[in-house]
């Protein structure tokens, strides 16, 4: 008669910290255009910053055919975590809204 092996305890479920780390030598850009593409599984989020154009004079505006759109950031992500961010990033955008609202009233300037 074989004995059976002890069983192998359940996994144990814990809240790990999650340490937040920005490389001091992170480069931040400014995004003035996104682009949002659909994969088959994701979304592909890219930022870009587009520089305004050196104009001189009114002969440089005629001649301008394009200007041109840096990409400085890609983020893939999924449907479900980007339903998240979208959520997080309205949240953070109302408080900036109010803030700023009151700062205009506070300031005499409604």
């Amino acid at each position: 008669m074989s004995k059976k092996p002890p069983a192998k305890p359940a996994a144990q479920e814990r809240d790990i910290p999650l340490i937040w780390h920005i490389p001091e030598d992170l480069v931040s850009g400014y995004a003035t255009n996104m682009l949002v593409q659909i994969g088959d599984h994701e979304l592909y989020v890219s930022f870009f910053e587009t520089p305004p154009p050196i104009l001189f004079g009114p002969k440089d505006v005629e001649n301008l055919e394009s200007v041109k759109a840096k990409c400085i950031g890609r983020i893939v992500i999924t449907p479900e975590r980007m339903a998240t961010f979208i959520e997080l990033l309205q949240k953070q955008l109302d408080i900036f809204n109010e803030k700023k609202k009151a700062a205009t009233k506070s300031n005499g300037s409604d």
